[in-house]
């Protein structure tokens, strides 16, 4: 378990300071007039900050000048707040600079806050130049700034802004960017006169439900301004973690990130990596833990923001899950207007870009169609989609007549849950299931029309069977149509075994299966193997098995719980708890294929991977399959699928042998023939060898 530290102060905040001086004072005859004149930049500047240096009291501030020239000198100020202000760090440097440059006016632009990673920077520029004496130097290990090149996820890092907004402001840009009513609401309490305009803590956090990053990142700039303006922020710097992968964990650049950020905000976007990852809640489960024990070490100091996009959530469920325990959150949705107003939204896009000069009477063409409708979303693929035409057409317009080809592929149109169950081989008594709980949900609604009460029944399953014999797709296929005929309010599915349910750790168990339960909310926990949860070893398996009786319990109305595993091992599971079987409704057995119905699951699969097998290949193919069903553990579907694996590897060879280098017709590449399955795979079974070639268990 990871241990954060607790910081007893505020990290850095980082400004810019620029000062004008306008002469020197003219020179007399004073020896130290001399000096000063004859003095190089470098030896000045050295000067400068080691007297700069020298007001620092028990490390309260770090302040030094990283450029200069006959005119202007540029600074950069670190400080902690809880220390000393920045305004008393600037007449600090002015004075200072005064005396070193002995110049006869000195004016200064106004502080503006800049990221950690341009402080550093500018360190390393001060530094290079020889313009920080060893006495006064320090680096950016030093100040924890060096987190910026990690490989396990990205980090952007910008400040919004240092402008104050008043309350009116605030509602006027709500409504420049569409803001949905959930945004308004929290605008509202933020500038609620009863508040505290000084910064204590976070009440609350943010979840920010948007189309795509864009649009949710103009919903949390408008939040952090707002929320400076009032106090409730100490820095308006917003730090964003984005393309997370698994491997974060084992660096600690995320703790220091989020360190330096007391008193300022971190964005978590939620959508993971672009890698292909299938299943977040399994493959992403040290992600979400790690990130969870982060924000919970750190969210007294720090304002987190959990960036969900709607079409690709990632690991949003599980995340917000875990935190749940520790933090109250407001959900904030993307905004919607009508076509006036998303046109002057994609104006004010424009208008915020470096491009608002090639701006003219096109841009609102870039806009979809007339609807009644538009999410900020589609107005930010309208400004996307401009920026790269003016870029193309205008800014390098000697791509003007460049076409780029785009291949789209086909969609095809998918079948529904309900019909693909129905063209599967066999299994008649779950098809019998499937119609007997959507007849039973759209009587409930019908009672419930003539005000009779109905307690509900109870569809919790197990389902019993060997390896192969489809309880996985068919949990998967249940859902899907227990969802569209609304029988599950969310359809959800979340696949566990032990390893998900069971803690390392006293007092984790209890807590693992809560959240898989809450995970599962509207829709169907899937427990593979769940009698892997009975053994005598003195761990957490009874303490797992009790949990979930009791969550059964509580998500009666919300969460279908579908148990699965061998037969003769399930009957010792549902003897671990006098609950458990009572709470079971249905009770479905997978029986094995016979031969015929194997040799029917084939063909089903090579017609989806559009392939044809003649007569004689699927003669073949049922004697192959009734041997197999001779045997016990044979592997049912699986056996199928490997055997038809293994024959589009022997028609591979077939085919790159026959023709070498020559065109291969698609005929020939769609037909598999019978000395295709002439392969390892059914000897291999039958034999039980599991070190031959082709086989898996």
């Amino acid at each position: 378990m990871m241990v954060i530290a607790k910081w007893r102060r505020y990290t850095m905040l980082c400004y810019n300071l620029k000062l004008q001086y306008k002469s020197l004072r003219k020179l007399g005859t004073k020896e130290d007039d001399r000096d000063k004149k004859n003095e190089s930049l470098e030896n000045r500047m050295a000067i400068l900050n080691a007297e700069i240096y020298s007001h620092t009291s028990h490390d309260d501030f770090f302040a030094f000048a990283y450029n200069a020239d006959d005119e202007n000198i540029d600074f950069a100020i670190g400080i902690w707040p809880d220390k000393v202000s920045v305004l008393k760090v600037k007449k600090i440097i002015i004075n200072e600079a005064d005396k070193t440059y002995g110049a006869e006016e000195i004016s200064a632009s106004p502080i503006s806050e800049i990221t950690t990673k341009e402080y550093g920077q500018m360190l390393e520029d001060a530094d290079n130049r020889d313009y920080l004496k060893r006495s006064a130097r320090k680096n950016k290990r030093d100040l924890d700034f060096d987190f910026y090149g990690n490989s396990y996820f990205k980090l952007n890092e910008t400040v919004v802004t240092n402008e104050k907004l008043s309350k009116k402001e605030a509602v006027c840009r709500a409504r420049e960017i569409m803001a949905d009513v959930t945004l308004f609401d929290e605008l509202d309490r933020i500038y609620a006169k009863g508040n505290a305009r000084k910064f204590y803590g976070y009440p609350v956090h943010y979840c920010i439900s948007s189309g795509n990053r864009d649009s949710g990142m103009e919903i949390i700039k408008l939040l952090v301004q707002m929320l400076y303006s009032q106090g409730r922020l100490l820095s308006s710097r917003v730090n964003l973690i984005s393309q997370i992968k698994e491997g974060c964990y084992d660096e600690s650049d995320l703790e220091h990130i989020c360190k330096h950020a007391d008193g300022a905000a971190i964005v978590i976007d939620m959508r993971g990596s672009d890698e292909n990852h299938g299943n977040y809640a399994q493959s992403y489960k040290r992600v979400i833990r790690y990130f969870s024990e982060l924000v919970e070490g750190y969210c007294e100091k720090t304002l987190f923001f959990f960036l969900e996009e709607c079409e690709n959530p990632g690991f949003a469920k599980e995340l917000l899950i875990k935190t749940d325990d520790f933090m109250d959150r407001i959900e904030i949705h993307e905004g919607a207007g009508n076509r006036e107003e998303a046109l002057a939204y994609l104006d004010y896009l424009a208008k915020e870009s470096t491009f608002y000069k090639f701006k003219d009477e096109s841009l609102e063409n870039y806009l979809q169609a007339e609807r009644k409708v538009y999410k900020c979303y589609d107005v930010h693929a309208a400004f996307n989609k401009w920026t790269r035409e003016v870029l193309k057409n205008k800014v390098y317009s000697s791509y003007k007549e460049c076409k780029c080809i785009v291949k789209k592929e086909e969609k095809k149109k998918k079948k529904s849950a309900y019909k693909e169950l129905q063209e599967m081989v066999g299994l008649s008594e779950v098809k019998a299931l499937a119609d007997q709980i959507v007849a039973s949900y759209k009587m409930q609604s019908i009672r419930d029309g003539y005000g009779l009460k109905d307690g509900g029944i109870s569809k919790h399953m197990v389902f019993t069977g060997n390896p192969g014999s489809a309880k996985t797709t068919v949990a998967r296929l249940l859902t899907d149509i227990l969802t569209e005929e609304g029988v599950l309010k969310t359809g959800a599915l979340v696949e566990c075994g032990r390893a998900d349910l069971v803690g390392q750790y006293v007092g984790w168990t209890a807590r693992e299966v809560r959240d898989k339960f809450k995970e599962a909310s509207g829709g169907v926990l899937f427990i593979d193997e769940a009698y892997s949860l009975v053994d005598d070893r003195r761990s957490f398996g009874a303490e797992a098995i009790n949990t979930i009786v009791q969550e059964m319990e509580n998500h009666r109305d919300d969460v279908i719980v579908i148990f699965a595993g061998y037969p003769d091992k399930m009957a010792d599971f549902l003897d671990q708890n006098e609950g458990l079987r009572s709470r079971i409704a249905f009770h479905i057995d997978f029986p094995d294929y016979n031969g015929e119905e194997l040799t029917d699951i084939l063909k089903l699969m090579a017609k989806n991977r559009g392939l044809k097998l003649d007569n004689k290949a699927i003669e073949k193919c049922k004697n192959i399959c009734e041997k197999a069903c001779i045997e016990k553990e044979f592997g049912n579907g699986r056996f199928v699928r490997n055997l038809l694996e293994q024959a589009v590897l022997k028609q591979s060879q077939r085919l790159y042998s026959t023709y070498k280098d020559k065109e291969i017709p698609k005929s020939s590449v769609e037909k598999l023939l019978v000395s295709d399955f002439d392969v390892n795979l059914s000897d291999a079974c039958l034999k039980k060898k599991a070190n031959e070639i082709g086989f898996a268990v």
